[in-house]
């Protein structure tokens, strides 16, 4: 199990540097459409707007389905779960841009990792003593976490994000009964990827 979860990690570092990487022209485009279809929007309206339209995208996507160029990676996860995180990954990017922030930087990925991770990093920064654990945002973090202190809970986020993935596998067997998996399958999605974003808007937003 130990060495399963070890290779889900791996595969997760994988899927945030790719989606990073390969989104990045996609996500300014993107945010600069909405921004231009909505003239006078604030920050946090679009933010919103993005994580509606994320959601409702992520209740829809079915396995392999919106992988684009994912499918050629050594993932050891499922290509539904794969596409969700792949999703919010470019969600919590656009969020990012639409409070000013960039996202061409080193320190994104830890942002994405922490983001993903959700609550759950409360839990792992109050085990190690460190103040952001009372609120975590971006300039929090960047006030309280340094370079080595992130690598000591890198791995532990890192298990956070996959346990709280291995819920959605306990839905997974009604994707096989007809008129009843794909409500479920939705409803989950949908529901993970509006918690992600909620956490991009704060961790974002918020004044740490």
């Amino acid at each position: 199990m130990a060495n399963e979860n070890e290779k889900k990690s791996n595969a997760l570092d994988k899927l945030i540097g790719w989606a990073i990487e390969a989104g990045q022209q996609d996500i300014d485009q993107y945010v600069e459409k909405l921004r231009s279809q909505n003239p006078g929007i604030s920050r946090e309206a679009l933010a919103k707007k993005i994580v509606r339209r994320k959601s409702v995208k992520s209740g829809l996507v079915g396995a392999g389905t919106g992988l684009g160029g994912i499918l050629s990676l050594p993932v050891a996860i499922p290509f539904d779960l794969a596409a969700s995180w792949k999703i919010q990954i470019c969600m919590a990017l656009a969020v990012a841009r639409v409070y000013g922030h960039n996202t061409k930087t080193v320190d994104v990925k830890t942002d994405i990792y922490l983001i993903l991770a959700g609550d759950a990093v409360k839990e792992v920064f109050k085990k190690i003593g460190v103040e952001a654990a009372k609120d975590v945002t971006k300039k929090a973090v960047e006030k309280y976490i340094t370079k080595d202190v992130m690598k000591k809970i890198w791995k532990v986020v890192s298990r956070k994000i996959i346990t709280k993935a291995g819920e959605k596998s306990t839905t997974s067997f009604t994707k096989m009964v007809p008129l009843v998996g794909a409500p479920v399958g939705y409803a989950f999605d949908w529901f993970a990827t509006k918690a992600v974003g909620k956490t991009a808007i704060h961790y974002y937003s918020g004044e740490g």
